[in-house]
């Protein structure tokens, strides 16, 4: 059902992206694409979309969360223990030292992996370059041809430093990848999502109903599925103060987190950029140096909460410009 709040793993239950879909399972299918990147806004489908055909493919895979990485060790324990859920491989233990790593003794994990055709999954993966895991991606990458990558990440510029963009120093610099990218539902889409979703769950929406959803939540699906998994139980208008409610304190509390060493600086940069505003702008609203200026709007465009258009800043999420 589209409005199921988790991650969807059925292309029944998946709306859209039917091309990125195709594309996914194209490069999945050709061992001569290695390694796919699948980037976007935050809640705008990645994950499911990931998951969606590799399971369709009925794809072995293995599936590591950046976001609980926090040491070399920890990355090479969550390896161990996901490719010991794998049927086919049994293995005893993980040695690493430096990019000199192997699974068992001699590499027996990654050639198990790389044997079978597995496809290594890495969500969040720009999280993984403070502990200089981009070396052992450049490492299978160089090493194991079978052993697909799949890296994906909401935090665009940050996942583009990790590949090596621009830096022929960086591990993954030169290296074939392809990107995919997720982004906002557009007006008609939204509507369909909505519409084919009440229609699922046996609801009725009125078009001035989907109308101003689609408007105040700006197509990213994460936030419609919300508003429709709360109008299964609530009328209209609760189930969109709600569904802002909850979405204006998720994205507020991402964003606090980032912005942990400077808040106010960057909460300042963030109320002169609603509605959209021209660097100078910024600068006479926040009165922020030019070099620190620069580098924070830099930092948070890096980390999707900021984009720029023609010389425009605006704020991605919708919600984020509502909670401040």
């Amino acid at each position: 059902m589209y409005f199921a709040p988790q991650v969807k793993e059925k292309k029944e239950d998946f709306f859209n992206f039917e091309a990125l879909q195709e594309e996914l399972r194209m490069i999945l299918n050709n061992k001569l694409l290695p390694l796919v990147v699948v980037h976007g806004l935050r809640r705008t489908g990645k994950t499911s979309l990931i998951k969606v055909v590799l399971n369709s493919l009925k794809k072995k895979h293995i599936w590591i969360d950046g976001r609980s990485i926090s040491s070399n060790e920890d990355f090479y324990q969550r390896l161990k223990d996901e490719t010991q859920k794998l049927k086919f491989i049994k293995i005893k233990s993980i040695s690493i030292k430096g990019i000199e790593f192997g699974v068992g003794s001699k590499n027996e994990g990654f050639d198990h992996l790389n044997k079978h055709k597995v496809v290594l999954v890495i969500d969040e993966a720009q999280l993984l370059k403070r502990i200089h895991l981009d070396n052992v991606i450049a490492f299978i990458y160089d090493n194991y041809p079978n052993i697909k990558i799949v890296l994906s990440g909401s935090e665009s510029g940050m996942l583009m430093n990790f590949l090596g963009k621009n830096n022929a120093k960086a591990p993954l610099y030169g290296r074939a990848i392809i990107e995919l990218e997720t982004d906002r539902l557009d007006k008609e889409k939204a509507y369909l999502f909505l519409k084919k979703g009440a229609k699922q769950a046996k609801i009725t929406l009125s078009d001035e109903e989907i109308r101003e959803t689609t408007k105040k939540l700006a197509g990213i699906i994460g936030w419609l599925t919300k508003y429709g998994w709360h109008r299964l139980s609530l009328p209209h208008k609760q189930a969109l103060k709600k569904s802002m409610e909850e979405g204006k304190y998720i994205i507020k509390e991402e964003f606090l987190k980032f912005a942990v060493r400077s808040e106010k600086k960057y909460s300042a940069i963030i109320k002169a950029t609603k509605g959209g505003s021209r660097w100078e702008e910024i600068k006479n609203e926040t009165r922020i140096s030019d070099k620190q200026l620069s580098s924070m709007l830099k930092r948070l465009i890096n980390y999707g909460f900021i984009e720029k258009h023609n010389k425009i800043y605006t704020i991605a999420d919708p919600l984020l410009e509502a909670a401040f």
